[in-house]
Formats: C-alpha cells, structure tokens, sequence
C-alpha cells in the first residue's frame, strides 16, 4: 500500500510539473539575422541613421530587438523602419528615449504583411554616440550603412512575435520541427509518438516496480 501512494504522489508530481512547465508564457522570437552580438561593431551619433542591407522581414515580427550601447547614458528616441528593394517602408515604429542600454525592444506596425527582403534602418535622436552589438564583417554590400558610410560590422536583430506564447501553443511548430533533419520517413508524427512511448516505458517501469517492491 505504502508502495502504491509513493508512485502515485511520484507520477502527480512530475505531471503537475510538467503541466506548470508547459504553461508557462513568455514573448517568442519570430525570426533573426542569425548574428551572435560579440561586440559593439556598429556606431552611430544622435540624427544619424543605421540601416543593414539583405534583412529579411518575418511576416509575424511585431518588435525589433537590438543590444545597444551608450556608454552610461539612457538611450534616446528610436525610430525603426523597413524599406524594401524598391523604397517602400512596409513597416516601421518608435519608443521614446529614457531606457536604459542593453536590450531594447522597438514596436513595429503590425500586421505589416507577408515575409519580405530589405533593410532594416535604426535613427537615433539626441546627439550623444551608440553603439550596436553584432558581429564584424568585411566592408560590402553586406555591412551596415550609416548615413553613406560603410560600417564594419553587422547588426544583430532579433524579431519577437505579439504577445507570449506557451509550450502548448508552440506544440503544432514544435511537431513540425522534431521532423527536419532527420530521415526521410521522419515528419510531423515524430513528437507526439515519441512522448506516447515515453509514456509507455513510464507505465512499464512503473508496473515493475510495484510487481517486484509489493
């Protein structure tokens, strides 16, 4: 009897953390430029404008994420805009100054319409310097642009969904994900079979134990 109710309060346990863990909430990324921000190889001074060339536009991005610099002082007013190949602003959005530097997150008009190729471009009021974390690159047509100027460096974006999102909500993505990579015969049905015979070895562990400890 003793046996039954620790497995039973055991199993209890690991679903309710399970179900806790799975509800849990928190804004999710749309997409990034797939840049790691090891150092601040991007600069601009208040009035001026950065834009990065060969962006891509999710079609779900709501807030432009960046990691800036400001050597102490609080950022100024942003003003973030996407223009495609042809000079057309498909999206755009601003925050006033007052934050503090580090990770600063942009609103962008949304919805803004389908995935789209571009440039991103960042202006800075104020005039003090900013500087904006990424990577270093080879002056080109790849590297940022300020004000005319080739930078040489790359910005790191990152783009977040509206809202939060939980473990539940992702689970169609995650589904589809748990396929790629693998064999051909891999897809969708990959996840939710695997967690049924994860179950199931749970059950037989479970059952033998009650079988060799009663």
């Amino acid at each position: 009897m003793r046996v039954r109710v620790v497995l039973g309060v055991t199993c209890a346990l690991v679903v309710g953390a399970l179900i806790l863990d799975m509800s849990g909430s928190a804004p999710r990324i749309a997409d990034t430029d797939h840049l790691n921000p090891v150092g601040f190889f991007s600069s601009m001074l208040g009035g001026q404008e950065l834009c990065q060339p060969q962006m891509l536009l999710p079609n779900d991005a709501q807030r432009v994420q960046v990691l800036i610099g400001t050597y102490g002082f609080p950022v100024p007013a942003l003003a973030v805009r996407f223009v495609d190949s042809a000079g057309r602003v498909l999206s755009s959005g601003r925050i006033a100054a007052g934050s503090p530097q580090g990770k600063v997150t942009v609103p962008i008009a949304y919805p803004h319409g389908a995935t789209a190729n571009g440039s991103l471009c960042i202006r800075a009021g104020g005039r003090r310097k900013l500087v904006i974390a990424g990577d270093i690159v080879t002056p080109g047509p790849a590297a940022d642009d300020v004000q005319g100027a080739i930078e040489g460096g790359r910005m790191a974006v990152v783009y977040l969904r509206p809202g939060k999102e939980s473990w539940w909500q992702l689970l169609p993505t995650l589904s589809r994900r748990m396929g790629f990579g693998k064999a051909l015969f891999f897809g969708t049905w990959t996840l939710p079979v695997a967690a049924l015979l994860l179950l199931g070895l749970w059950i037989a562990v479970g059952r033998l134990l009650l079988r060799e400890l009663t």
